[in-house]
């Protein structure tokens, strides 16, 4: 059974979401306030939940100083993680998530909403990741 984690990176928080049999679910969020503590907590999840592959949205402009910041927070994962890390390309995904919670009773202005934002655009992240990669 292989495991594949997906990251919707921001600023402040980092969506999770963890696929299993081409089965995907959100998982959480991890505060980003910095980059070793958010590494070290992504690691033990790596480790517990014995996750093979890491997939990271990245900003359609790559050369902007979000993609940068997410380059050099793969590397870190890579150093201290024997896990694959890719990029896919997230564009859209916070909006497609945003509009999925339209509906919702929360408060868009909420915490708890900003977290559901993140959650699903990292379930979005992995979805596109799975079905690239089911077409080849």
């Amino acid at each position: 059974m292989k495991k594949i984690l997906g990251l919707d990176m921001g600023e402040r928080r980092i969506g999770v979401a963890i696929a299993e049999n081409n089965l995907v679910a959100t998982w959480g969020v991890i505060e980003n306030k910095n980059l070793n503590e958010a590494v070290h907590e992504l690691s033990r999840l790596v480790r517990r939940e014995q996750i093979e592959n890491i997939v990271i949205g990245l900003p359609h402009f790559r050369d902007s100083l979000q993609a940068d910041k997410i380059h050099a927070f793969a590397l870190e994962l890579k150093k201290n993680l024997d896990v694959e890390v890719v990029f896919v390309d997230e564009t859209l995904t916070s909006k497609d998530a945003e509009r999925v919670l339209k509906d919702s009773s929360l408060n868009p202005r909420s915490g708890r909403y900003k977290e559901e934002v993140d959650k699903l655009a990292a379930k979005m992240i992995l979805e596109q990741y799975l079905n690239v990669a089911q077409k080849k």
